[in-house]
């Protein structure tokens, strides 16, 4: 899974020709609700975007989970933080599950934390499949006419897409260094590792101003002027069933929620 494979499902997937605006604000919406909602909902939220994706969308599985994997690695980095405090030895007054004794100072886990952990899992878990919903089925090209037509201010919106455009080239150059890097005897052993990546990063930033100094060349060669347009190259069209299935998702989580005591009427 590469970006360059996320950009062209976003484009080749089954609900390319629904309205951007009405996907958006169906993610914006779950979103909301994973943000106000308990376990449970986030839970319902994950089931059925994933759905929406897998099903709906046809976004091949191996890729739709290689995306939260990838994605949960960041969440998974935290945990130490999430987990471990710390305090004076004889100062601990929480049932621990886990102690380890620093001369004066003891390194513990609390019972509490998982519980914590697991709240924070779930909404992580029901945040992600909301952006990945967004990111299979919504171009980037897209995105950008929707907030331009929310009176976005257009120096926002030119921002963006040249910051998703050197996502791509910087992942591009740095992956060409890398061959070029390992079919060289490069990247063998750790300190040869650490040496390897000092040279890339700067190898990568030289190259990207290179490739940032041809693009404003080339933008006022074909005399750019305040903003940039972008185009969609699909006709879209309202499907009544995934509008009515929508609002009748969102209705029933507000229910579940509802229900499982979450909110009160």
């Amino acid at each position: 899974m590469n970006g360059l494979q996320l950009d062209s499902l976003s484009y080749q997937n089954r609900l390319k020709h629904l309205p951007p605006a009405h996907k958006l604000l169906l993610a914006s919406a779950m979103l909301l609700l994973v943000l106000v909602g308990h376990v449970w909902m986030q839970m319902a939220v994950v089931v059925w975007m994933t759905i929406w994706v897998v099903v709906y969308a046809r976004i091949p599985v191996r890729i739709y989970c290689a995306f939260m994997i990838v994605s949960l690695s960041f969440f998974a980095a935290g945990l130490p933080a999430l987990l471990i405090e710390g305090a004076r030895a004889g100062g601990v007054q929480v049932q621990v599950a886990a102690a380890w004794d620093l001369g004066s100072y003891v390194l513990y886990v609390p019972m509490s934390s998982f519980s914590k952990v697991w709240i924070l899992f779930w909404r992580t878990m029901a945040s992600l499949s909301c952006f990945a919903f967004l990111l299979f089925t919504v171009p980037f090209a897209e995105i950008l006419q929707v907030l331009r037509r929310l009176h976005m201010p257009v120096l926002v919106t030119d921002l963006l897409m040249i910051m998703y455009r050197f996502i791509f080239v910087l992942v591009t150059i740095s992956h060409q260094l890398w061959i070029a890097q390992r079919s060289r005897g490069g990247h063998r052993g750790f300190r040869a590792t650490l040496r390897d990546a000092g040279v890339l990063v700067a190898q990568l930033f030289v190259r990207a101003m290179r490739k940032y100094e041809a693009l404003h060349k080339g933008m006022a060669a074909r005399g750019f002027g305040e903003s940039m347009q972008v185009l969609s190259f699909h006709s879209h069209a309202r499907s009544r069933r995934y509008e009515w299935e929508s609002i009748a998702g969102c209705i029933l989580l507000v229910l579940l929620e509802w229900w499982t005591g979450g909110w009160r009427l």
